[in-house]
């Protein structure tokens, strides 16, 4: 496997929309104070409150989701790796069998 097919299979298109979703959720949390809709110096108001919280959720079930793909994909890329590398051997120790007997 070359490193370009494991890089497309570790950031393939969901992951994509995934940071989409990432940013979306620090533009929902900082918009209030960007469109200064929340008074300067003030308590929160609860749409704040509520853009804060939502950004908030949305940055962190994106940022999980994408870690998470990445763990599964990495560890799947590991196994095939390392099947691949134990056919290797087993294939050269049966070469070797059959050159010693010969």
């Amino acid at each position: 496997m070359h490193s370009g097919d494991a890089m497309r299979r570790l950031f393939p298109l969901g992951s994509y929309v995934l940071l989409l979703f990432f940013l979306t959720g620090i533009w929902v949390a900082i918009s209030p104070f960007a469109m200064t809709t929340q008074p300067s110096g003030a308590h929160w108001i609860p749409s704040t409150i509520n853009n804060v919280v939502v950004g908030a959720i949305l940055i962190a079930v994106s940022l999980l989701s994408i870690l998470g793909y990445m763990t599964f994909e990495l560890r799947d890329i590991m196994r095939e790796a390392r099947e691949k590398q134990l056919k290797q051997e087993l294939a050269e120790q049966q070469a070797t069998a059959l050159a010693a007997n010969q």
